[in-house]
């Protein structure tokens, strides 16, 4: 439970000791194969050296201008127009390297230094001069397109960091023809430079000068529109006193002109008796609305009128004397009569005055509406002069304002225009003259440590990779490491080839010895041997062990197991007619079928009759019964089993016997197969005790005494 506490350091120890041993392992590798790694570097080294030897030294010359954001001495850029372009450094100078890069560039430093034609030019480039054309084009075409390229491919053109230099270098094998045209490049810059500055500078006073004209031609149309307008409209047209003003009226926003004369004063007279007549025409209306709807005795001016006062009063009198001649007289009487008839006249006479007043009020009113009425139609033309008026006033003004401003736009042209002509053929170029070229006099290249450390380097790591290579794709079992990485067992022996006769027993003196302490009870009791693929010596390898064995004073018993391909009868030169065949099937004893073999402590039990299926035989628990009878009577027992790739034989052997030892031919095992073998071998219960290289070619074993046994 105090795992949590002991995790870290456990892991922390695993890990290093995982880092050791793979650079333990790398070491291993690298040391195995160090002949490849050697091999590799001395030739890398070798080939530096000749490429040295055999490479043409280049010289390379340097040339620097300066570029600058505003053409040098340019009038009319101050100074906050040439810091305001600082942020378009960048972009200018990227512009500048392409054209030094650009083909009509180099094609004006071939014409400027004549070197189509020139042998020299060739043969400082280390190149041979056309002689003949090539298709539809002639020779001298096929040199200018070489000259060219020639001069695009060996031009080096630098940008230091974020300045305003530009490094010129060309590279050839001639010192003098590198500076003379790394200068004949920055010459042509500077050159095209100020063409192209030219250039613009004609370009801008042509497209000036178009402009002008342009501007002329609508001034003269518009003071020609103003004119005529004026004229047929009646417009007055601005003085000359007022030409100075035209710039503040342009500047000033445009407002609408007040009528003014005649017109302007009569429509305010006339405002002034329309009120007036409006107040007449209400009064009139009123009074004429009361006279016509009052009894006529009501009307104010009926009662005003003297004439009317005086008939009412007669009238007045006429009845008060009816009314007192009533009490004396009837109506029949003359004088009531006279009476009735003079008041009747009276009444009549009143009417008649009545409705005069009636007939006076109502033309009062009509006199006052139709006075109303006039002055509205004379103020309603006199509007329409007024808003007449005020329109020519404003379109005058608007053509007065586009004169005005087609007037500035000429005058402002004509000055810009007067400037750049000032200007023209007194303005620098962008780009000034640093550092010449000076002759080299040391060459460029080939630059003997570089390529010397590169060599170094790139064969180092080649080296490497053949090496890695080799190991990865190379599984084959030829030392004691290549044993212990690829399956991990321990090399017991190395043998080496000796054909297919018995093998001298002393050479397994050895590996005799190192059984006798494969197991903590010494010698193991059944022992057995095989291999991965047939062919591998596994059958010799068993017949010198037990010999070998026997010079070591033990008693061995070997088992032909292989009841495919015996071949222990044949090693101790035997030939019995039964075997473990027999015993298996209960047709013999095991007693009865071991012969001697003729050696002292050697005995064989032979493979017998060959079965149709040994799998089958070998299954059953008559091999227990056998092992356990013949087990007690030696020291050892070798069981030679068939191979365990393509039968399952050995397995079942393996299962039964209580070691197992592997056979494997020196650099014959790849792609994995041993390692199979010996996965399927542990799978069955076989308890490895190691193996045995045989057919070793080279040293007997490969052993360091510092890797730790």
């Amino acid at each position: 439970m105090m795992a949590p506490l002991t995790l870290p350091a456990d892991d922390g120890t695993g890990l290093n000791a995982r880092l050791s041993a793979a650079i333990r392992y790398g070491w291993l590798v690298l040391r195995r194969h160090r002949i490849i790694l050697f091999v590799t570097l001395a030739l890398s080294l070798l080939a530096g050296a000749i490429v040295i030897l055999t490479s043409t030294p280049d010289y390379r010359a340097t040339a620097s201008v300066e570029v600058e954001d505003v053409p040098a001495g340019a009038a009319g850029a101050p100074a906050a127009q040439r810091a305001g372009a600082a942020n378009d450094t960048e972009s200018l100078m990227q512009t500048e390297l392409e054209v030094l890069r650009s083909r009509a560039l180099a094609e004006e430093v071939s014409r400027s230094l004549a070197l189509v034609g020139t042998p020299t030019f060739f043969k400082g480039m280390d190149r041979e001069r056309p002689t003949q054309g090539v298709g539809t084009l002639s020779q001298r075409q096929v040199e200018q397109d070489m000259v060219v390229r020639l001069l695009r491919e060996n031009l080096e053109v630098q940008l230091p960091g974020k300045s305003r230099v530009l490094r010129i270098s060309f590279v050839s094998a001639d010192p003098v023809l590198s500076a003379r045209i790394a200068n004949s490049y920055a010459d042509s810059l500077i050159r095209a430079d100020l063409k192209r500055g030219f250039e613009s500078g004609v370009q801008a006073r042509r497209f000036l000068l178009g402009e002008l004209d342009g501007a002329r031609n609508d001034l003269s149309r518009a003071e020609r529109d103003l004119a005529v307008y004026a004229a047929r409209n009646g417009a007055a047209l601005p003085s000359e006193e007022k030409e100075g003003e035209n710039d503040k009226r342009a500047k000033a926003p445009a407002k609408p002109a007040l009528p003014d004369g005649s017109v302007a004063t009569r429509l305010a007279q006339l405002n002034g008796y329309r009120a007036q007549a409006v107040a007449d025409r209400i009064a009139a209306q009123k009074r004429w609305e009361s006279a016509r709807q009052s009894s006529a005795d009501t009307l104010p001016e009926v009662l005003g009128n003297g004439a009317m006062q005086q008939i009412i009063a007669e009238r007045a009198q006429a009845r008060a004397v009816i009314a007192e001649e009533r009490q004396f007289r009837k109506d029949a009487h003359p004088e009531m009569r006279e009476a009735r008839a003079r008041l009747v006249a009276l009444d009549e006479q009143a009417d008649s005055m009545a409705n005069s007043i009636r007939a006076s009020l109502r033309e009062q009113y009509n006199v006052a509406k139709r006075g109303e009425d006039q002055i509205a139609k004379e103020i309603a033309q006199l509007e329409q002069l007024a808003q007449a008026e005020q329109g020519r006033d404003v379109q005058v003004g608007i053509m007065e304002r586009s004169v005005d401003t087609y007037r500035m736009l000429h005058d402002s042209l004509l000055q810009r225009y007067r400037d750049m002509a000032s200007q023209a053929g007194f303005q620098a170029g962008r780009i000034q003259p640093l550092d010449r070229a000076a002759v080299p006099t040391k060459p460029f290249s080939p630059r003997i440590g570089r390529i010397l450390l590169l060599a170094s380097l790139g064969g180092m790591a080649l080296g490497l990779l053949l090496v890695a290579a080799r190991h990865m794709f190379d599984d084959a079992v030829t030392s004691a490491d290549t044993l212990a990485e690829r399956v991990g067992l321990p090399l017991l022996g190395a043998v080496p080839v000796t054909g297919d006769n018995p093998q001298p027993p002393e050479i397994f003196t050895p590996i005799a010895s190192s059984l006798l302490l494969a197991s903590a009870d010494g010698l193991p009791r059944s022992i057995l041997v095989t291999s991965a693929q047939e062919g591998e010596g596994k059958s010799l390898t068993l017949h010198a062990l037990a010999l070998a064995l026997a010079g070591l004073g033990k008693s061995v018993l070997v088992i032909d197991g292989d009841m495919r391909r015996p071949a222990q009868h044949r090693l101790f030169r035997l030939s019995p007619a039964r075997g473990i065949s027999e015993v298996l099937t209960g047709q013999a004893l095991a007693q009865d079928v071991i012969v001697p073999t003729g050696v002292t402590g050697v005995a064989l039990l032979p493979c017998g009759t060959l079965p149709p299926n040994p799998s089958e035989l070998l299954s059953t628990p008559a091999l227990d019964g056998l092992l356990a009878s013949v087990r007690d009577g030696y020291d050892t027992v070798l069981i030679d089993a068939p191979p365990l790739l393509g039968t399952g034989e050995a397995l079942l052997l393996a299962a039964k016997a209580q070691s197992s030892l592997l056979v494997v031919e020196w650099g014959r095992n790849h792609h994995g197969g041993l390692r199979a073998a010996v996965e399927r071998l542990r799978r069955s219960g076989g308890a490895i005790i190691g193996a045995i290289l045989t057919k070793q070619q080279g040293r007997a074993v490969d052993y360091d005494y510092h890797r730790g046994g």
